[in-house]
């Protein structure tokens, strides 16, 4: 073995154990938060609501349920305490307990269970880390009463739990299942060790990474989740790609020095390309002002850097270490039936389908694209919104208790729109805007310090009881929606409460149905320009990676259409509820997570350009070498067709020990990654892209005349690659 080969190698293991122990320790930073925009107005107000008027939204509820009626001695005795108690622990801005507040509302409707709503600590972080300590103290039996938690703050803390035992879980299935599929593919117990050990080192280079950025920022449970998937993805892909090649250069007669050069320059440049356009996309969405993007974005360009640092560096050094010894151990060769060597004869499967895609290239084309936009369909009534307990599991205690809210007690907290008007705002004032706003279309009821508005009518408050209480810096109104904070309905009566002119020239909004809305409305606005922008990259790049100027085009093209097809299985499935048994049960919530969904087509859309750039690359090196685009094309299908479908295969392995998690987040990120990748492997790669670069012709290596002259030196010589050169 060489001296740098070996330098190599000992520095890539030294390096690889410490990222492991960084990331390790870095995972107990990581928060499950940046869900609400930066610039979102539910924001401030809320913030000033919790400072100015003591009356910030329920960041956490706890259900104290008791076998006697509440207002009894001794359970209001008990109740009391408990209130007083939170009120003073740390991270707890404001508690109002039934026992304090005396209000109705937080009482359930058989008088056998009361609420206390607390209020934390602004940053959604803090938030989640200030219930994690104060829950564990407060529910379970106290005295004559038992305490449950839901909320936010709660949902995220066991959602954050539930999902770091599934994803390890996970990981017990996917890594042995994946190393299983490799080893049926290469072969080779050696040469399938290869891309997992570039997955290892990518994936705990970018844990490392991000502990590091905990210092300086808030960073993202799903961060980590992100440097999984994608790491995986990409990283074995990439070790795919030049381990393929190295053995195909082996089989055309090249000595191992001289194949691990040849593989290295070819398929080396292609993954340095694919990690490139990935990198650079996702720098687009570091444009959204919403934390968990950001987190996600940032995870995603060390992963994809990472990952073809680690391939161009490390993978060619072990090739070179193993030499001659590369095919060894096929631990299936009893099971496998006699077939072709690994190398030039391989593929012959996919060289069929690429010839019947080239003779009928019109008629394949729109077969494909007719089966892709039927599952694009169901994207026509998507719906998104941020989750909540739902997502946990049923017997989970967040979710268990919310359903029990929803079911016991009249007003539920996340329904709730919490107003404070200016101070000076004067009784009659109060009571003509309460009206106005009991008024509004999708409104229950209104309550303020005088008392209960429902439509046209008003319930004085009854002696002794204070609804909603008076806070110093002003009048503070409860608004609850009629219908649940995900619905059109809730969206369209927060829109209307802050378009009502209220007393003193404005109003501070806050609560859960108000947080749905902003952070829709900003994602709305912030996407469709970092989509652009992400796909002018794309473009860009893949023009000078191809010298074309339609490839690009197509290819963005073909991602859209994949992406479009990826987001409608996730609404018809989790959003409509369809296949809910076959994947173990789940709560239909009637929407999909906007950020999780995003989070999905982020990493499809890497996989995406990843599966892209081989198949391109194979076609252009073939067509360069016989200016035959049609050979070129099936050529290029049945070299990647098999390698394309390894890669697949290895994601959807890894994907179903997601599907199984109990977390909802968690099955649609499995599920989702799934189809898109079935899609994109099978239907594009293997139908769409080749019937339309067949049917576009030379078309596909049009380039204006300037331009190639520039790129080769000559007017009428086609563009180069590694010295290769056709004349037209």
């Amino acid at each position: 073995m060489p001296r740098r080969t070996r330098v190599i190698l000992v520095l890539f293991s030294i390096a690889t154990v410490l990222c492991a122990w960084a990331g390790l320790m870095g995972l107990g930073r990581l928060t499950n938060s940046g869900f609400l925009p930066d610039d979102a107005p539910v924001r401030d107000d809320n913030r000033r609501l919790s400072a100015q008027y003591r009356a910030g939204g329920a960041d956490l509820v706890l259900l104290v349920r008791a076998d006697t009626d509440v207002d009894s001695a001794a359970v209001a005795a008990q109740g009391r305490a408990l209130g007083e108690r939170v009120a003073r622990s740390p991270g707890v801005v404001t508690a109002v307990s039934y026992w304090s507040a005396h209000d109705p509302a937080l009482r359930s409707r058989d008088h056998r269970a009361a609420l206390i709503t607390v209020d934390l600590v602004e940053k959604e972080g803090r938030a989640t880390r200030a219930a994690q300590d104060l829950v564990p103290g407060f529910t379970g039996r106290q005295g004559p009463v038992t305490v449950s938690a839901t909320g936010p703050a709660w949902a995220s803390v066991q959602g954050m739990q539930q999902s770091r035992r599934d994803l390890l879980a996970g990981e017990l299935i996917a890594v042995p299942l994946s190393t299983l599929v490799l080893l049926f593919v290469f072969r080779s117990l050696l040469a399938a060790l290869i891309p997992l050990l570039t997955a290892l080192v990518s994936v705990t280079g970018t844990l490392a990474c991000l502990y590091a950025l905990t210092f300086v920022m808030e960073v993202s449970v799903y961060a980590a989740n992100v440097a999984c998937a994608l790491g995986f993805g990409l990283a074995v892909d990439y070790g795919l790609f030049v381990v393929t090649r190295f053995r195909e250069e082996r089989a055309a007669g090249a000595g191992p020095d001289e194949a691990v050069t040849r593989s290295t320059r070819t398929a080396g440049r292609t993954v340095a390309v694919s990690a490139g356009i990935v990198a650079l996309s996702l720098c687009c969405l570091l444009t959204i002002p919403l934390g968990f993007i950001r987190s996600v974005a940032v995870a995603g360009i060390l992963v994809a850097s990472l990952s073809a640092a680690a391939t161009v560096c490390l993978v060619p050094a072990l090739l070179s270490a193993l030499g001659a010894h590369l095919d060894r151990w096929d631990v299936f060769a009893r099971l496998r039936r006699a077939g072709p060597a690994a190398g030039a004869e391989e593929g012959a499967g996919w060289r069929r389908i690429g010839r019947a895609v080239c003779r009928r290239p019109v008629l394949w084309a729109l077969a494909a694209t007719a089966v892709l936009l039927a599952l694009v369909l169901p994207l026509g009534h998507a719906a998104f919104a941020p989750s909540d307990a739902r997502v946990l599991p049923a017997a989970g205690e967040a979710h268990r208790t919310q359903e029990q809210l929803r079911r016991d007690f009249a007003v539920v907290p996340e329904r709730t729109v919490t107003i404070g008007l200016p101070r000076g705002t004067d009784r009659a004032a109060l009571d003509t805007y309460a009206r106005a706003v009991a008024a509004l279309p999708g409104a229950a009821e209104v309550r303020t310090a005088g008392g209960v508005y429902r439509g046209s009518t008003h319930l004085p408050a009854p002696a002794g009881t204070a609804p909603v209480a008076a806070a110093p810096a002003g009048p503070v109104l409860t608004a609850t929606a009629a219908s649940g904070r995900e619905s059109a309905e809730a969206r369209r009566f927060v829109r209307e409460i802050r378009g009502l002119p209220a007393p003193g020239g404005g109003a501070l909004v806050s609560g859960e149905p108000v947080r749905v809305v902003d952070t829709t409305a900003v994602l709305s606005r912030a996407l469709p320009p970092a989509c652009v922008l992400a796909a002018a990259v794309t473009m860009l790049v893949l023009g000078w990676f191809t010298r074309s100027v339609l490839i690009p085009f197509k290819a963005v093209a073909m991602a859209v259409l994949s992406l479009g097809a990826c987001v409608g299985g996730m609404v018809l499935i989790f959003q409509d509820g369809h296949l809910r048994g076959l994947l173990g049960g789940f709560t239909v919530t009637g929407t999909l997570d906007g950020a999780v969904a995003l989070f999905v087509l982020v990493v499809a859309y890497a996989l995406s350009v990843d599966y892209e750039l081989f198949l391109l690359s194979r076609i252009r090196e073939e067509y360069l070498a016989t200016g035959d685009n049609t050979a070129a094309v099936i050529k290029g299908v049945q070299r990647t067709g098999r390698l394309v479908t390894a890669a697949a295969l290895l994601v959807v392995s890894a994907m179903v020990a997601l599907a199984a998690s109990g977390v909802t987040l968690l099955k649609v990120i499995g599920v989702g990654l799934a189809i898109g990748v079935v899609v994109d492997a099978t239907l594009v790669r293997g139908v769409l892209v080749p019937a339309l670069m067949a049917w576009a012709g030379r078309w596909n290596w049009w380039l204006p005349a300037r331009h190639r002259w520039r790129a080769t030196g000559d007017r009428h010589a086609l563009p180069t690659d590694e010295g290769a050169e056709h004349a037209r």
